[in-house]
């Protein structure tokens, strides 16, 4: 008796372990099937714009192509990585008003939804020259000062009466004060010798000055020239201005960067467009009566720029500025602007230039 109910109890045992062995199969045989259906299928979509190049503030028109017989349910927009708006599509064209593209480049996400399972997502990019030209100007001279020729231009800005120049050139760049009527050097600092020294500018009682290519920025003690610190920055460093707030800086691309003053971050940039596309080689930079004026490098012509949208408001050109059949030494390139608002004197310059020029604009 006593054998018989060992033995029944080891029967239960198994019978038991095989049933639980049993539910766990099924249990995840089923688990398995519904991580199956939860799969999220990428349906291909097409995209196409009704132009390559599209006008700042005017209607874009996107199309789109899937392997769908259906439309989708809805599509999720982002511009520039920013979430905008989810799109309830009625047909294949989609038109967009008052969408907040920037001037130039744009990336814009789309994600279309079929149900909730089926869904897929195409990037797009978007290029938007401005809606107005630019104004032409030409110049009047009205007087011209001193200018030592073994300065390579790179930065010029007025402060208080007195002129302050930046210079390039490796073992040749430095930061100058000047009186302008007669070129004399008041002050005067050397960068490194490694260094190939850009453009200035001065806030407060300091003054910044960009590097070429080693990103590094330098900050000195306006009335001293002792070195404070440095910085340093991703991009190649060009021009250099500010708006009382913030530096503004040039790479040598359309693109200009504002910058905090206390940790000179990033804090956001404009790609700089007239009305038939960018205006790349921005050097120099001046920021005068609420408009940044660039040189626009390797050229004779200075483009004035609305700060906010990117937009070229203004064109000027200087060909001619300098003449050059009477010179002995050999010059570069236009380059150096710099605006006295108490005197309302724009001065303009170039590399190795025997000459400031005081200019006056000309409407064309």
């Amino acid at each position: 008796m006593r054998h018989l109910f060992i033995l029944l109890l080891s029967l239960l045992f198994v019978f038991s372990c095989a049933t639980s062995t049993t539910k766990k199969e099924k249990v995840h045989k089923n688990q398995n099937l519904t991580s199956t259906q939860n799969i999220k299928r990428s349906i291909p979509v097409d995209l196409t714009v009704s132009e390559s190049i599209q006008v700042i503030g005017e209607p874009v028109n996107i199309q789109f192509k899937t392997s769908l017989e259906t439309l989708p349910d809805s599509i999720r927009m982002s511009i520039n990585s920013i979430y905008w708006k989810t799109l309830f599509p009625q047909s294949t064209t989609l038109q967009f008003i008052n969408a907040p593209f920037q001037l130039g480049k744009n990336n814009s996400n789309l994600t279309f939804y079929w149900g909730d399972s089926l869904q897929t997502s195409k990037t797009l990019a978007l290029v938007f020259n401005s809606d107005i030209p630019p104004v032409n100007y030409s110049y009047k001279v009205e007087k011209r000062y001193p200018h030592n020729v073994r300065s390579f231009t790179q930065g010029l800005e007025f402060s208080e009466g007195f002129l302050y120049e930046g210079t390039g050139q490796y073992g040749e760049s430095k930061l100058f004060k000047l009186n302008l009527e007669n070129g004399g050097v008041v002050q005067s600092v050397n960068l490194p010798n490694d260094v190939f020294g850009e453009g200035i500018t001065l806030m407060g009682n300091k003054i910044y000055q960009l590097s070429w290519q080693n990103q590094v920025g330098f900050v000195y003690n306006k009335s001293t020239f002792d070195l404070l610190y440095e910085f340093s920055y991703p991009t190649e460093g060009w021009g250099l201005t500010n708006n009382g707030k913030e530096l503004i800086m040039s790479d040598g691309s359309e693109i200009i960067y504002f910058l905090d003053t206390e940790y000179i971050q990033e804090i956001r940039r404009i790609q700089v467009y007239d009305n038939q596309g960018p205006i790349k080689n921005l050097n120099e930079l001046e920021y005068i009566k609420g408009e940044i004026f660039a040189n626009v490098y390797g050229s004779d012509f200075i483009v004035a720029i609305n700060p906010v949208t990117g937009k070229v408001t203004k064109r000027l050109d200087l060909s001619n500025l300098l003449n050059k059949k009477n010179l002995s030494q050999p010059v570069d390139v236009l380059n150096g602007i710099a605006y006295n608002p108490d005197s309302d004197q724009l001065i303009v310059t170039g590399k190795w230039w025997p000459w400031f020029y005081h200019i006056s604009l000309v409407k064309k």
